[in-house]
C-alpha cells in the first residue's frame, strides 16, 4: 500500500528529526522539576524525504503546471532524465535498456520492435495520479535496475462523483497549413484503425506460414499473389496542406459509501490527432583522407556527385500523422479504511501514418535517386491488473500489498513500402530492379504476466523504530516477432522503357504483373531468419529493513534474490533446411543483489543520504536474436548477437538534502556506477546502408553530479498590487553533469554465420571500441528551470519552462572504416504555459494556453573529422501554439 508505506516512512523519519529533550522550567519558581518537550528539528514532509532512496516524484499538480500531454514529455523536467525520440527515458545517461517502467507495481511490456522499455509517449497524463522516479536500487524493485525505475500510478477510488470533458487544438509554424506528405490509405485511418485495406491478402495468407514466395511457385499462383497486393492507395505519395492538431478527453468517477465499505469507479479516455512534418538534410558521412565528407547524401547542382558539406541543401521531407487513443477503467472497493481491492483495465494505442521522400546521390549506385517511403504502425498495450492493499491492525499494523497482472503489447506494421526512381536526362525513371521496391509485413506480440506481494511490518526494537520488509514476485515474458519482405523483379521480357517513366501505381498495375513483365519474389530471409521468439522467466524474493539506528541516523538495508532464465530462438518461413532448430541463446543466472542506504539527519532539516547497491541489466530479445531487421527510424539494418551476457552493475550514491519549507528544498548529489559487460552497438560494414550489431564491452564507468532547487515566494508584502496579492511564485531548477568511459581493455565476442547457424568469434575489443569514449546516448549536461505562479485559490497558474539536453552520441564511430561517430543535439525547449478557471454563468470552465519551443530550435545530427562538420540529419521543429478548454461537473 503506497500511502501506508509513505506514512510508515514518514513516521520513521520523524523519529530521527523530532527529538524530545527534558529540561527544567525557568519561567517560574517551583519545588519540582517539570518535563518540557522541546522540538529541536521541524519536520517538513516531502516525498523525496520520506522515501529511503534517492528519488523524485511528479504529482498531478506538477503535470498541470507543465501542461505536458504525455508522460515522456513530462519526465524531461526531472533531474537527471532525458528522452530519446520523445518516447524512451534516459536516466542519468543510461539509455532505456537500463530502465524499467512499472504500472501500479507491475512491469509494462513494449510494443516497439527495437526496445524492451515501454514508450512513455503513449501514456496520456489524464490517466495518471502520481509518477515516482527512483534512481537508487532497493530490493522491492526488479533486479534489472541500472539507471532507475519509473513507477506510474493510476487513480483508484475517487473522493466524490465527477465528470470532466476537455477539447484542445494546436498548430505549429513548420507543419500546420504548410505542404506535407501523405497517401490515401483506408477510409478510417483518421481513427487510428485500418478498415481492412491493409489486411494480409487471402492469396498470400494461404501460404504465409508454409511457403516462400518465389519462382518455385506455379507462375499463375505467383502472379495472383502479386496482383492481390493493394496498389494505388498504398503506393502513391501526395502533397497536402497539413491540418491542425486536435484532441478530446474525458474522465469520470463516482463513489458509493455504505456501512463499513466504499465502492469506487473511475474511467478515462482520450483521442488525439497530430501532424508533424520534418524537412532537412539526410546523408551518411565518411572520411576522405582526414576530413569528413558525404558518402551518400545531398547531390550537388549538376547531380554528378554528392555535395560538399557547405553546399548541402534540404534533400529529405517526411510527414507523420499520429493518432492516439486510450481508455482506462478502474473499480475499487475499500472497507474499514484498512483494506482495498482494485481492478484496472487499460488500453493504450498509438498509430503512426508516415510518408517521406528523399533525394540523394548514392555512391554505390553512382547516381541520384528519389526514394519514397510509406508506413503504417499500430502500437497497442492492453493491461489488466487485480491488486490489493491491506493493513492488519491485530498483527501490529502489518501491511500487505499484492498484485496479479497480464499485459500484452502488439505492433503491427503492414505494407511498409519503399520504391526509388533515378534521375536521368529524360527525367525520373524507375529502374525496375528487385532492389528498387520493397513491401514488408511485420508484427510483434509481447506478453508479460506478473504476480507478487509485498509485506511491511512496523516494530519497536530496543526503543528504536524498525520497518521490516519482504516479498516475492514471479514474472514471465514472451515475445514473438517476424518481418516478411517482398519485391517485384523483372520478368522474362521486362518493363517497356516508356512505362518506367510512369507513376508507381501505373507500373505496378495488375496488367503489368504478368510473367513477362513483373514477378513478386520474397527478398527477406535470404541470409538470416526473419523471425524470433523469446521467453524469460524470473522468480524473485527479497527481504529488508528500515531502521532508526539512533535519533539522527536511519538505515535501509536488504537484498534481492533473482533466478532468471532467458531464451531466444530464430526461425524462418517456412523452416529453412540450414536451420538446425536448436536454441541459439539460453542465459540462466542466479543473483543476490544487496542494497544499503544510510540517511544522517545532522542538522535542522539537513540530511545526508548515502547508498550502495548491486543490480543487473539483461540483453533485450532483439539484441540476442540472430536475425536481421530494418529500423525505419534510423534507416539502418541490425542483427542480434546470441553470445551476449548480462551486465552487472555496482552503484554508489550520496546526496545532501536541505528542506526549508513545504515544497522548498535544495539537494546536491553525486553518483558513480561501474558496469561490467555493458551492451554496446557497433558498426557492421554492409555496403551502402548502415548496419549495426551488439557486443559486451569489457567495462564502463559513469560518474555524475546532480543539483536541484525549489523555492516558493510570497511577494504580496513587497508589491501591493492585485497581480501579486493573490498568488505565490515559484522557481524550480535542476542541473546534472555526467561523464562516462567505455573500456577497450579486453575482448569481445561477435556472432558470425547465417541461417540460424551462428558461431562465436572472440576478438580484441580495441578493434570495436574507441577506448575511453562515452556511453552511447549519454549527454554531459542536463538542465531545467521553471519560473511561475499559482493563485492561492488554485484557479490560475502559469510557468515559463526551459529544458536543455547536451549533445550525445547517436551512433558510435566505425573503427573498421574510420567513419566518425554521429553526434546529435536535441532541440533546447523554451515553453510558456498558462491555465485559468473562469466562472461562466455559474459554471467553472478551465482554459489552457501554451507556446512550445519559443526559440524555434531544431534538431541536428553531425559527423566531424579534420575540422569539417557534416550535417547528416537535420530538421526544423517549429514553434507550437495550443489551446484547451474543459468543463467539470
Amino acid at each position: 500500500m503506497q500511502t501506508t508505506r509513505y506514512a510508515l516512512s514518514a513516521a520513521l523519519l520523524a523519529s530521527t528529526t523530532l527529538v524530545p529533550v527534558a529540561a527544567l522550567a525557568q519561567d517560574a519558581p517551583s519545588s519540582e522539576a517539570e518535563d518540557v518537550i522541546t522540538v529541536r528539528f521541524q519536520y517538513i514532509p516531502d516525498d523525496r524525504r520520506v522515501t529511503s532512496e534517492v528519488s523524485a516524484a511528479l504529482s498531478i499538480d506538477d503535470l498541470e503546471t507543465t501542461g505536458d500531454s504525455d508522460l515522456a514529455a513530462a519526465l524531461v523536467r526531472v533531474t537527471g532524465l532525458s528522452t530519446t525520440g520523445g518516447k524512451f527515458v534516459v536516466v542519468r545517461g543510461l539509455n532505456e535498456r537500463y530502465s524499467n517502467t512499472l504500472l501500479n507495481g507491475s512491469p509494462m511490456p513494449s510494443p516497439e520492435p527495437f526496445r524492451r522499455a515501454a514508450p512513455l509517449d503513449i501514456f496520456p497524463t489524464n490517466v495518471l495520479s502520481n509518477v515516482l522516479v527512483q534512481k537508487t536500487f532497493s530490493p522491492e524493485f526488479p533486479g534489472e535496475f541500472g539507471g532507475g525505475v519509473i513507477g506510474v500510478e493510476t487513480a483508484t477510488l475517487p473522493d466524490d462523483r465527477f465528470l470532466t470533458i476537455g477539447v484542445g487544438g494546436s498548430f505549429d509554424t513548420v507543419t500546420t497549413g504548410n505542404n506535407g506528405l501523405t497517401y490515401d490509405g483506408s477510409d478510417t485511418d483518421w481513427l487510428g484503425y485500418d478498415d481492412g485495406l491493409r489486411d494480409l491478402p487471402a492469396e498470400l495468407a494461404e501460404i504465409f506460414n508454409t511457403t516462400r514466395v518465389g519462382n518455385n511457385l506455379p507462375a499463375a499462383q505467383q502472379q495472383a499473389i502479386g496482383r492481390s497486393l493493394v496498389n494505388s492507395e498504398l503506393w502513391v505519395l501526395q502533397t497536402v496542406d497539413t491540418d491542425a492538431n486536435g484532441s478530446i478527453d474525458f474522465s469520470a468517477g463516482d463513489r458509493f459509501d455504505f456501512d463499513g465499505f466504499s465502492l469506487g469507479l473511475t474511467a478515462a479516455g482520450s483521442y488525439s490527432n497530430e501532424w508533424v512534418t520534418r524537412e532537412g538534410i539526410r546523408g551518411r558521412g565518411g572520411v576522405d583522407g582526414t576530413s569528413a565528407r558525404y558518402i551518400n547524401g545531398p547531390a550537388n547542382d549538376d547531380f554528378s556527385d554528392v555535395a560538399a558539406p557547405e553546399d548541402a541543401s534540404d534533400n529529405y521531407m517526411g510527414t507523420e500523422n499520429v493518432i492516439d487513443v486510450s481508455g482506462m477503467l478502474s473499480v475499487g472497493i475499500d472497507w474499514y479504511n484498512d483494506h482495498e481491492i482494485n481492478f484496472l483495465t487499460m488500453a493504450l494505442r498509438s498509430t503512426s501514418k508516415e510518408a517521406r521522400t528523399q533525394t540523394e546521390f548514392n555512391a554505390g549506385g553512382n547516381g541520384v535517386f528519389l526514394t519514397d517511403s510509406l508506413e503504417w504502425f499500430e502500437r497497442q498495450v492492453l493491461f489488466n491488473q487485480l491488486s490489493g492493499e491491506h493493513v492488519f491492525s491485530f498483527l501490529g499494523d502489518l501491511a500487505l500489498d499484492w498484485r496479479i497482472s497480464d499485459a500484452t503489447a502488439t505492433r503491427d506494421a503492414p505494407y511498409q513500402r519503399e520504391y526509388r526512381y533515378e534521375y536521368s536526362g529524360a527525367g525520373l525513371q524507375y529502374g525496375g530492379n528487385v532492389a528498387d521496391n520493397r513491401t514488408s509485413f511485420s508484427e510483434i506480440e509481447d506478453n508479460t504476466q506478473d504476480a507478487g506481494f509485498d509485506l511491511a511490518l512496523p516494530l519497536t526494537v530496543f526503543e528504536r523504530d524498525v520497518e521490516l520488509k519482504a516479498g516475492m514476485a514471479v514474472t514471465s515474458r514472451e515475445r514473438e516477432a517476424y518481418t516478411r519482405t517482398f519485391s517485384f523483379e523483372q520478368g522474362g521480357v521486362g518493363l517497356p522503357s516508356d512505362l518506367r517513366f510512369s507513376r508507381i501505381d501505373y507500373i505496378f498495375a495488375p496488367q503489368n504483373i504478368v510473367d513477362e513483365r513483373l514477378r513478386l519474389v520474397e527478398t527477406g530471409g535470404l541470409s538470416f531468419p526473419e523471425a524470433y521468439e523469446g521467453r524469460m522467466n524470473v522468480r524473485a524474493y527479497y527481504a529488508g529493513a528500515d531502521i532508526a539506528v539512533n535519533d539522527f541516523v536511519r538505515a535501509a538495508v536488504g537484498a534481492r534474490f533473482e533466478d532468471g532464465v532467458q531464451k531466444v530462438d530464430t526461425f524462418a518461413f517456412p523452416a529453412n533446411a540450414g536451420d538446425s532448430g536448436l536454441l541459439e541463446t539460453r542465459i540462466e543466472e542466479d543473483y543476490v543483489l544487496p542494497a544499503v542506504t544510510l540517511t544522517w539527519t545532522f542538522a535542522d532539516n539537513l540530511q545526508l543520504r548515502t547508498g550502495y547497491s548491486q543490480s543487473i541489466a539483461r540483453p533485450q530479445f532483439r539484441e540476442l536474436a540472430f536475425a536481421e531487421f530494418f529500423n525505419t527510424d534510423t534507416d539502418q539494418r541490425f542483427q542480434g548477437n546470441p553470445y551476449l551476457v548480462n551486465t552487472e552493475i555496482e552503484s554508489y550514491d550520496a546526496r545532501l538534502e536541505y528542506y526549508f519549507g513545504r515544497e522548498e528544498f535544495v539537494t546536491v548529489g553525486v553518483f558513480h556506477k561501474v558496469l561490467e559487460n555493458p551492451i554496446e552497438e557497433y558498426i557492421l560494414p554492409t555496403g551502402d546502408s548502415l548496419g549495426t550489431s551488439f557486443i559486451n564491452a569489457p567495462e564502463a564507468t559513469l560518474t555524475g553530479a546532480e543539483f536541484e532547487f525549489e523555492k516558493v515566494f510570497d511577494l504580496s508584502n513587497r508589491f501591493d498590487r492585485p497581480f501579486f496579492n493573490d498568488r505565490e511564485w515559484f522557481i524550480k531548477t535542476n542541473y546534472t553533469y555526467i561523464q562516462s568511459e567505455v573500456s577497450a581493455d579486453g575482448t569481445v565476442t561477435i556472432a558470425q554465420g547465417a541461417f540460424g547457424q551462428p558461431s562465436a568469434n572472440v576478438l580484441d575489443a580495441a578493434g570495436f571500441i574507441d577506448d575511453g569514449r562515452a556511453l552511447q546516448g549519454q549527454s554531459e549536461h542536463l538542465f531545467n528551470v521553471q519560473l511561475g505562479f499559482e493563485t492561492f485559490d488554485g484557479r490560475a497558474r502559469g510557468a515559463l519552462l526551459f529544458n536543455y539536453t547536451g549533445e550525445r552520441t547517436r551512433a558510435v564511430a566505425d573503427l573498421n572504416t574510420g567513419n566518425p561517430a554521429i553526434i546529435e543535439q536535441v532541440p533546447n525547449s523554451l515553453d510558456l504555459v498558462y491555465s485559468r478557471t473562469l466562472d461562466l454563468r455559474g459554471n467553472d470552465w478551465d482554459f489552457g494556453f501554451s507556446i512550445r519551443n519559443i526559440l524555434g530550435d531544431g534538431y541536428e545530427a553531425t559527423q566531424s573529422a579534420g575540422g569539417v562538420e557534416l550535417p547528416v540529419d537535420t530538421y526544423d521543429v517549429g514553434t507550437e501554439f495550443s489551446i484547451s478548454i474543459s468543463r467539470s461537473w
